[in-house]
């Protein structure tokens, strides 16, 4: 029996007997798992006022608030399943995670750091723990926490970016790199894991590297506009301007109109000295401005200095 058939019949079950609260009880949890968040309410809400001090109603009642986003009724239900159950570690981490989102993070840090004195293995609370320090800027502790989350496991491909993240911030590139290609290892479509590595290379001026990790992360997201954006730059800076307006003129045709790449296809003509087409581009990149991420301000000077001297070359922005 599949779930919708479960959820006809348990919904015939209650309308034949109101009072069959096992089913009604059912009825809720399939509801919650299929999306049906309003009629999960409905029937979670009869059924608390026939069972005022049962906790696992409490939970799911603040699992299905959370679900339609009203964090801070969903934050009461699960302070009130924690009341009643006491130290649940599921109870405690979704109490932890409801503080987090009403923007409560110590209150947030207190529970998960519960979690993991009741289970010591709890990967989930050890990488939330994470991210709330990295939230408050201490990426050593942050470290920490993410390593002790993969340390209890090593399939979380979020944990590995996240530590990677952390080792680039203070300057362990080559740490970096080693878990940005765990990450793809454990989940290869993780075009962002290709982009970081890259900008670690470019920064370090290994253009080929760079040039090659920007190529995977399109290859396995061609919508990532990131990655375009900034192999067109090395392209611009490396003088392969052939390659660059090559490349550009790709990116507009699958992306349509867009001010960033009009922008840079301007300094790449300005590098060969193609003036008509360097003065098109900057005021296309103008007429496009909501894609255009560069200074609008300083681009319409640009563009009106060089309309001065058409000769001159304008100095990057």
């Amino acid at each position: 029996m599949n779930d919708i058939q479960r959820f006809e019949n348990l919904k015939k079950t209650i309308e034949n007997d109101p009072a069959n609260f096992q089913a009604r009880r059912e009825l809720a949890v399939l509801c919650l798992d299929l999306g049906f968040d309003q009629v999960a309410m409905k029937h979670l809400n009869y059924l608390i006022n026939v069972f005022p001090n049962d906790a696992n109603l409490y939970f799911n009642i603040g699992i299905c608030w959370e679900k339609l986003k009203h964090y801070k009724y969903a934050l009461n239900a699960y302070k009130k399943a924690v009341e009643l159950k006491g130290d649940d570690p599921d109870f405690l981490y979704n109490l932890a995670l409801a503080y987090e989102a009403n923007g409560m993070d110590d209150e947030a840090m207190l529970n998960f750091k519960k979690v993991i004195c009741i289970n010591n293995d709890d990967s989930n609370a050890f990488f939330s723990i994470g991210v709330l320090y990295v939230k408050k800027g201490e990426s050593e502790n942050a470290i920490k926490c993410f390593k002790k989350a993969i340390e209890n496991n090593y399939s979380d491909y979020f944990a590995h970016f996240y530590l990677a993240q952390e080792y680039k911030k203070i300057g362990e590139t080559k740490k970096a790199i080693e878990e940005y290609l765990k990450v793809v290892e454990l989940s290869p479509d993780y075009s962002w894991a290709y982009y970081n590595i890259a900008q670690i290379y470019w920064e370090e001026n290994d253009v080929a590297n760079s040039i090659s990790m920007l190529r995977k992360a399109i290859e396995k997201n061609k919508k990532d506009i990131d990655a375009c954006k900034l192999l067109a730059n090395i392209y611009i800076a490396t003088e392969d301007i052939k390659q660059a307006i090559r490349f550009i003129g790709a990116v507009l045709k699958q992306f349509g109109h867009q001010g960033d790449f009009y922008y840079l296809a301007a300094k790449a003509y300005e590098k060969i000295k193609n003036y008509e087409l360097y003065e098109k581009n900057l005021e296309l990149a103008l007429n496009y401005s909501q894609t255009l991420s560069y200074n609008h301000t300083a681009v319409q000077k640009e563009l009106m200095q060089f309309r001065k001297n058409p000769k001159y070359a304008a100095e990057n922005i």
